[in-house]
C-alpha cells in the first residue's frame, strides 16, 4: 500500500512539475512584454521592475538580462548594467546577433564607470586680477619722462630768439601802427 501511495505521489509530482514550469515561463514572458512596452514608452523605472520580475522567474533566460542592462544604461547605472551584460553574454552563444550590441554597451559602460571612479580634475586656478595701470612698474617712470620732455620743450621754445615774435603795436591819436614809440 505504501508503495502504491508513493508511486502515485511521484506520478503527481512529475505531472505537476512541467505545468508549474510552463506557468513560471508564461509569467516571466508577461513581465518581459510589459517591461519592453514600458521601455519603449520611456518609463524606465517601471520597465526595470518588470524586467527584474522576469529575471527572478526565469533566471536561466538571457532576455531579461539584456533588457535590464539596456534599462540600467538609460537610468545612468552602468555599474549594475555591467553585471547584467555579462549575465546575458554568458547565456547566449557567441554567434547570437545581439552579442555585438552588448559588447559595445559593455565597452561604453566600462569607460563610464572608469571615468566616474577617476579623481576629479583639479579646479582651475582663480583668474588673475588685473592690476591698475598706476601700479605697473613702467607707469610712473613713463609719466616722469613725459613730464620732463614736455618741460624741456617749453624751456627750448621760451629761449628762442625774438624772430618769431611779432613787433609791438603802438597806438596813439592818429591810430595804431607797428613799431616802438
Amino acid at each position: 500500500m505504501r508503495a502504491l501511495v508513493a508511486s502515485i505521489a511521484l506520478a503527481l509530482q512529475l505531472v505537476a512539475a512541467p505545468v508549474r514550469a510552463d506557468e513560471t515561463e508564461d509569467a516571466a514572458l508577461v513581465h518581459l512584454e510589459r517591461g519592453v512596452e514600458a521601455f519603449h514608452a520611456g518609463a524606465y523605472d517601471r520597465a526595470h521592475r518588470e524586467f527584474e520580475a522576469a529575471q527572478e522567474l526565469a533566471p536561466d533566460r538571457p532576455n531579461p538580462y539584456r533588457w535590464l542592462a539596456l534599462t540600467e544604461v538609460q537610468l545612468g547605472d552602468c555599474a549594475t548594467a555591467l553585471g547584467n551584460i555579462d549575465g546575458f553574454l554568458s547565456r547566449v552563444p557567441d554567434d547570437d546577433p545581439r552579442t555585438a550590441e552588448m559588447i559595445r554597451m559593455r565597452v561604453l559602460c566600462e569607460r563610464s564607470v572608469a571615468e566616474a571612479a577617476a579623481p576629479p580634475p583639479p579646479p582651475p586656478p582663480p583668474p588673475r586680477r588685473r592690476r591698475s595701470i598706476t601700479r605697473r612698474w613702467w607707469f610712473w617712470p613713463a609719466v616722469i619722462g613725459a613730464a620732463a620732455a614736455v618741460t624741456g620743450a617749453v624751456i627750448v621754445v621760451a629761449d628762442e630768439p625774438d624772430a618769431t615774435r611779432l613787433p609791438p603795436i603802438h597806438c596813439d591819436g592818429s591810430g595804431c601802427a607797428p613799431g616802438a614809440r
